[in-house]
């Protein structure tokens, strides 16, 4: 019989099959890096699980059929360390007594045909045909290694608050823990003297605490128009002497001020985080991308009001995709020659002419991209 730990993953799983996402860490459960396990391998390989499953039924069913089967597989292909009976019948037991005989059914003949299924494995059929065809355009025959990449475990690093020194975070670590290309883009516009800053778009906080730190003698103004996430955000920093948070839209902020730094770390489709949030890669369609794009382009416009003569500007993303990246700035930098672009201050591995670009599978960090811009 399930528990109800298994039902909340299993309700995760129903909400996505019905259009939404829940979250849930399981962090109340003694064996929440089991929940969490089972929960990455299924949105990682939720392309081949799926294909695989309708070979076995020749109508989808309902979305908590679908989910107690997606479980399932995922249990029986692709984690050796549950046995098949047991993943068959826990998944069984999640749904209605009416579908218990479907779902059963279907799985043992999963666990049955499992070594004849798994020679059509194929890496790419757990990412959205879109997805593959656009990075294959851009990587060539590298194209499955960063596939692949990102279906690893992501690693986390530990920031250091009195030294700013970042380093992998291994088991348990002290320091404040955030993925290394983040850390670093709040860092690009290197050893200048702002006195104040500009944080837009600031929670959950992580850049905001860079900022803090790396220039401590500033003030810094950390905006969220969320007004949950704004609470997040005050609790986060409730001990950063020199921040100040705004619960308010950046597209809407009235303010004469001119900031001498200002982060823009603009809403994306965040699909340069697909290693940390696996589902993001099903939940966005290749459309989202211009959608966003556009609104990038209004914010980063918005930010240019709040800067002066020899203001710099950060423009972020946690997305590789062209068009929320080089397409803005360059859209951006042709409207307004009173900006250029300078070279980004940090490691080699990230520079992309002047740009910062953090590949997955080359720099052990999220895909971010991000341009230091400078106004004259």
């Amino acid at each position: 019989m399930a528990d109800k730990f298994r039902f909340r993953l299993f309700d995760i799983l129903k909400a996505y099959y019905q259009g939404s996402l829940k979250e849930d860490y399981f962090q109340d459960s003694a064996e929440k890096r089991l929940y969490r396990k089972i929960y990455f391998e299924t949105f990682r390989h939720l392309g081949f699980i799926e294909k695989s499953l309708g070979k076995l039924y020749s109508h989808a069913p309902e979305a908590d059929a679908r989910a107690a089967l997606a479980l399932g597989a995922c249990q029986i292909l692709f984690m050796n360390d549950i046995p098949e009976y047991a993943a068959v019948n826990e998944s069984v037991s999640l749904v209605p007594q009416s579908k218990r005989s479907f779902v059963n059914a279907v799985l043992r003949n999963l666990a049955r045909r499992k070594a004849e299924l798994m020679k059509d494995y194929n890496i790419r059929q757990d990412f959205p045909e879109w997805f593959v065809i656009k990075w294959e355009k851009r990587l060539g025959a590298e194209v499955d290694l960063f596939l692949s990449d990102l279906n690893t475990k992501p690693s986390f690093y530990s920031v250091d608050p009195a030294t700013m020194n970042i380093e992998k975070a291994e088991g348990e670590a002290d320091g404040y823990i955030m993925d290394l290309a983040s850390y670093s883009v709040a860092r690009l516009a290197g050893k200048i003297d702002p006195m104040s800053i500009l944080d837009c778009c600031a929670a959950p906080g992580g850049k905001t605490f860079v900022l803090s730190h790396t220039y401590p003698d500033s003030r810094v103004f950390a905006v969220e128009k969320n007004r949950k996430r704004y609470e997040q955000l005050k609790a986060v920093t409730a001990d950063y002497k020199n921040v100040d948070c705004v619960c308010a839209d950046i597209l809407e902020l009235q303010t004469e001020a001119e900031f001498d730094l200002v982060l823009l770390d603009a809403p994306c489709t965040a699909l340069g985080t697909i290693k940390r949030h696996p589902e993001v890669r099903w939940l966005r369609k290749n459309r989202d991308i211009a959608d966003c794009s556009r609104r990038q382009k209004e914010m980063l416009e918005k930010a240019a009001q709040f800067t002066g003569k020899g203001s710099t500007m950060i423009y972020s993303v946690c997305s590789l995709e062209q068009e929320e990246t080089t397409d803005v700035i360059e859209g951006f930098l042709k409207a307004n020659p009173e900006f250029s672009l300078v070279p980004p201050v940090c490691d080699d591995r990230f520079k992309h002419g002047n740009y910062f670009m953090s590949l997955p599978y080359k720099c052990d960090a999220d895909g971010f991209f991000a341009a230091v811009l400078k106004k004259k």
